[in-house]
């Protein structure tokens, strides 16, 4: 008696509700950088921008994406001038990034990987290194096209010396689909 039913129940809950949908996307933070050797902190921010592709349902809420773009992260570091460095440096690093992410519904986390050159500007001039980050976010949709973020991140910065840098931002992120979504 319950079998029919079962069977025409099981198809429906078998049914894709997901489609392919691809768009831009705009990130802004700020918050705290640390890096150079010893490890040293200053304020940071970061804008990026890019395209993401992916299956998400008509309403734009629950989906999975992959995402490249650029990303430019700057810190500005107070060193110690007693020990012959200038007091302050600006670290600029255009980054090309690349993220996969998990939305469901008010929530979504992602991984990324990003890689660039490293420009420090101080009084003593401008040098060019290289620097790899990687690491996680997570983002709290207020409206399904934008949203609040972490992001955590780690890597190391490759030059006269390899050394570490971590920072963490607070910011918003704002993306949809290429396409009208109802």
């Amino acid at each position: 008696m319950f079998t029919p039913l079962f069977i025409v129940l099981s198809a429906v809950a078998h049914a894709q509700f997901a489609e392919n949908m691809s768009g831009p996307y705009i990130d802004v933070a700020g918050g705290l950088g640390m890096g150079d050797a010893p490890m040293l902190a200053g304020p940071g921010w970061m804008g990026g921008f890019g395209w993401w592709f992916g299956r998400y349902d008509s309403a734009y809420a629950i989906g999975r994406y992959t995402s490249i773009g650029v990303n430019v992260r700057q810190e500005l570091i107070h060193f110690d001038p007693a020990k012959g460095a200038p007091p302050l440096t600006l670290r600029t690093a255009p980054l090309l990034e690349l993220r996969k992410g998990n939305d469901l519904i008010v929530g979504g986390v992602s991984v990324f990987l990003a890689g660039g050159p490293l420009l420090a500007t101080n009084t003593n001039g401008m040098t060019v290194d290289y620097t790899a980050r990687g690491g996680f976010g997570a983002e709290f949709r207020r409206h399904r096209f934008w949203g609040l973020t972490l992001r955590l991140e780690g890597g190391v910065d490759i030059g006269d010396q390899v050394s570490g840098v971590f920072s963490t931002l607070l910011g918003v992120q704002f993306s949809r689909p290429a396409r009208f979504v109802d």
